[in-house]
């Protein structure tokens, strides 16, 4: 026998896992579940854009543009004229509304701004000829013009189908709405 001592064991050696790599693992999972999050918010809120589009369309489509009468598109320089013309638009479009609906409520910037772009229609100020304020509550609706000299114009429709108009200072639809033409008695 030799004078050698031999030393065998049968329990493998135990390897620990290297803390970089188990830091580097769970770094990487944590970015690939807000990498997830990020993109199922991004996509949930694209299919809510998609949903309010589908809902404006719809809309929209109810009055078209043949609907209010042969207007000109376009018209190459502003006059005065054209404050009177617009409302004389807007009227239109808003009986549309109402011939659909039953009611001026939906004869709102939105709706009348998709049936006639050529024209901005808004909530605040009047401030130039292309841009006509609106209002509108059940059952009248009203809209308000600054002309290029600087005056207002208004107009007001009711659900009987009559319309009065003047002239105001404040160029805003809810000042058409509640206006007095030429001495005549408030609305009510």
């Amino acid at each position: 026998m030799d004078d050698s001592f031999s030393f065998r064991t049968t329990v493998s050696i135990r390897r620990r896992p290297d803390p970089l790599v188990v830091k580097a693992a769970i770094a990487l999972g944590v970015v690939a579940l807000l990498v997830g999050i990020f993109a199922s918010w991004v996509a949930a809120s694209e299919r809510r854009s998609f949903a309010r589009g589908d809902r404006r369309d719809g809309i929209a489509s109810e009055v078209t543009v043949d609907d209010v009468g042969d207007v000109p598109a376009t018209i190459a320089t502003p006059t005065d004229g054209d404050a009177q013309q617009a409302l004389d638009v807007a009227a239109a479009a808003a009986r549309s509304v109402f011939g659909a609906d039953g009611s001026f409520l939906g004869a709102g910037p939105a709706r009348l701004s998709a049936v006639r772009p050529e024209y901005v229609f808004v909530d605040g100020p009047s401030t130039m000829p292309r841009i006509v304020s609106v209002a509108a509550e059940k059952g009248v609706w009203a809209a308000a013009v600054r002309g290029t000299d600087g005056s207002c114009v208004w107009t007001r429709v009711a659900a009987d189908g009559s319309t009065v108009g003047g002239t105001a200072s404040e160029c805003t639809g809810w000042t058409a709405l509640r206006a007095i033409p030429n001495g005549a008695p408030a609305p009510v």
